[in-house]
Order: C-alpha cells, then sequence, then structure tokens
C-alpha cells in the first residue's frame, strides 16, 4: 500500500487486471505507517493470509486492525478488496475503497482498484474518474491509463483513446492489451500498414497472442497476400486447435488456391466445432462437389439447409446438385423453386422451372 506520504506506486510490476475481472494485489511492498500498536502486526498477520488465499482470517484481522486504528487507510484498501473476494459485491468494497481514499487522497492504487470496482458496476464515468485520479497521483501508472484507454474506446472517445494507448507504449513498448486495441482503431481508420506493424510488433513478443494473428490474417487478405494470411491462420491454429474463425478462413484461401483437400479438412473441422453453422455445411457441399465426392456433398448440403430453411444460396447450390450431378430434375425443382420463393432472380432457373410445368 502507498503510505500518507508518498504519491507514487513503487517500481514493482503491478497485476495486469482484465477488464472484466477483478484480482486481489497481492504485491504489497510498500512501506506500512510506522505504527505503535497492535494494528500494523494484525495487518501484516492479514497479508499472509491474503497470499494463501485465506480471506476469512485476512477479513476478521483487518477488522482488528481498523477497530484499533480507524486512521489506517491501508487496511480499510485491503479490507474492501478482500470483502469483494468474500461477496462479489463492488458496493461494499467500494465503500471500504473510498473510506481509504478520503483517509489517504494519495491512494493511487486505490484510485485503481476503485475503478475496476466501478467497472464491474457498470458505472463507466466513474471508474474514468477514478482512473483518471490515481493518474493524477502518479502519472506512469499504465495500468491505470490502460483502463482510462479502454473506457474512452467504450464511451466511443476514439482520438482520446487513441492518445492514452500511444502513451502506454512509450513507457510499455510491447504492452499486449495497447498494442492490440491501437491496431483494431487504426484499421477502422483504414491505415493498414500502420495496423500491421503493430500487430507484428505484438505476435513477435506474444506469439500465442490469437486475435493479433487474425487480424494480421485479415489484413493480409485484404492486401491480397495469401500466404502470408495463410501463415497468420496457421498460428491461430498451432496456439489454439479449436479457433473456428481460422478454419474457416484458412478453408476460404485453399479453396481460392484450388487445394480442395485441406479446404474440405478445415471446413469438416468447422463443422464439429461448430454443428449448427449452416454455412460451413453447405460451404462443404460446394467443396465435395468440387472434389467429385457427391454422397458426402449431398449429405453436407442437406445438413445445411436442415439448419437453415431460409438460405437462399443454400437451395439455389442444392438445386443445381441435382440437376447437374444427380440429374434429378424432380428435386431440383424443389430447391429452385424455394429458391425463387426466398426471392432468387435468376433468369435461367425462371425459364426452366416454366418449361418444366408445360
Amino acid at each position: 500500500m502507498l503510505n500518507p506520504s508518498q504519491s507514487n506506486p513503487p517500481h514493482t510490476s503491478l497485476p495486469r487486471m482484465k477488464w472484466q475481472r477483478i484480482f486481489l494485489c497481492l504485491i504489497f511492498l510498500w512501506p506500512l505507517p510506522a505504527l505503535g500498536h497492535q494494528a500494523g502486526n494484525l495487518y501484516r498477520d492479514a497479508l499472509s493470509a491474503v497470499e494463501k488465499q485465506d480471506f476469512k482470517t485476512a477479513q476478521a484481522l483487518l477488522e482488528q486492525a481498523i477497530q484499533e486504528f480507524p486512521g489506517f487507510s491501508e487496511a480499510h484498501h485491503l479490507y474492501g478488496l478482500v470483502e469483494f473476494q468474500l461477496t462479489q459485491q463492488p458496493e461494499r468494497a467500494i465503500s471500504a475503497l473510498q473510506q481509504a481514499i478520503r483517509l489517504n487522497p494519495n491512494l493511487a492504487q486505490g484510485q485503481y482498484d476503485l475503478a475496476l470496482l466501478f467497472i464491474k458496476q457498470d458505472q463507466i464515468e466513474e471508474a474514468q474518474k477514478a482512473a483518471q485520479q490515481a493518474l493524477a497521483i502518479y502519472p506512469r501508472f499504465w495500468e491505470a491509463r490502460l483502463i482510462l484507454a479502454k473506457l474512452l474506446d467504450k464511451r466511443e472517445l476514439t482520438n482520446q483513446a487513441i492518445q492514452e494507448y500511444q502513451t502506454i507504449l512509450t513507457q510499455q513498448p510491447f504492452q499486449e492489451e495497447a498494442l492490440y486495441h491501437l491496431a483494431t482503431r487504426f484499421m477502422q481508420a483504414q491505415d493498414f500498414d500502420q495496423a500491421q506493424l503493430l500487430l507484428t510488433q505484438l505476435t513477435e513478443h506474444h506469439p500465442h497472442q490469437t486475435d493479433a494473428w487474425l487480424l494480421l490474417g485479415r489484413i493480409a487478405e485484404r492486401q491480397n497476400q495469401p500466404s502470408q494470411a495463410l501463415h497468420a491462420y496457421q498460428e491461430v491454429i498451432q496456439a489454439n486447435p479449436d479457433n473456428s474463425e481460422a478454419h474457416s478462413n484458412l478453408g476460404f484461401l485453399y479453396q481460392q488456391q484450388g487445394n480442395l483437400p485441406e479446404a474440405i479438412e478445415h471446413f469438416q473441422r468447422v463443422s464439429e466445432l461448430k454443428p449448427q453453422d449452416a454455412e460451413a455445411f453447405l460451404n462443404l457441399g460446394v467443396l465435395f462437389v468440387g472434389n467429385h465426392q457427391l454422397v458426402e456433398a449431398e449429405q453436407a448440403y442437406q445438413t445445411g439447409i436442415a439448419l437453415q430453411p431460409d438460405s437462399l444460396e443454400g437451395h439455389f447450390n442444392l438445386g443445381a446438385f441435382y440437376e447437374f450431378h444427380k440429374k434429378d430434375l424432380p428435386q431440383a425443382r424443389i430447391h429452385y423453386q424455394k429458391y425463387l420463393d426466398l426471392g432468387g432472380k435468376d433468369a435461367r432457373i425462371q425459364q426452366l422451372l416454366t418449361q418444366l410445368k408445360q
């Protein structure tokens, strides 16, 4: 905790806390206030209990410490965090942290933790104020700046968010979340070169960051760089074999290259991971036809149509499958008619159905 005489956190690395989750800070290396009575010892014992995940004991010890010394800001701060761990109720924890801040206005970590709790309650403006206050106390508190940048993003204050992300990177050049979010902002602005540069830095230092590899793949596809796109999506699969989006993207890329067996393999994986994904089965139908696997194609088409009965493209493709590959005009007619009923405008099919009626 911060000593009342301190305004800046120590140089010890602070824990990285995710956007929706609050983890108890276990790094309490700040000097304690000079206490000539039992409160300091109770506080130290509470810290030991926290390190052992014994939050009930920590709570009881902190209550005693606060009773001994009501002005003990660090004890109020830690008590709030322990309360949240025990109850998952931000209100009680917020009250304790606010008391700690009243007792020690320079408690930057307290403002930071308060911001996280306000986020938990979806109190965005209050969270932003707390993060800004933490930075006013300690401008190099990059974790608080990261929270602030995300809050500005949430409020669609994009330019301000970009400035905060860039400031973080001057302090922490390879900070994972700042690189990723800044890259996505550049992508939205159609600045793909800058986004690609940031994402490349991110994947070099955090090679298992699958979201970054996915974005790199999309940029490579957009810039007509199929080999780079394949590499990016393969990195995703290597880190997470169950990433359906990467499998789907690889399937389309291999299809474009005429590598139907590889495309089929990836779309089959998508269908296993997402058995309710009609598009995956309909894509498999197209690929099986191209690979002369007609039995598999019919089964895939039928599964896709069963999952999405109003798929205009699905009925078109299944109609063509029955017309040209199975030579089954009655079945083709059923699906072509459904295609037209759904709004299809193909003139050849309209003419074909007219002839079949005569």
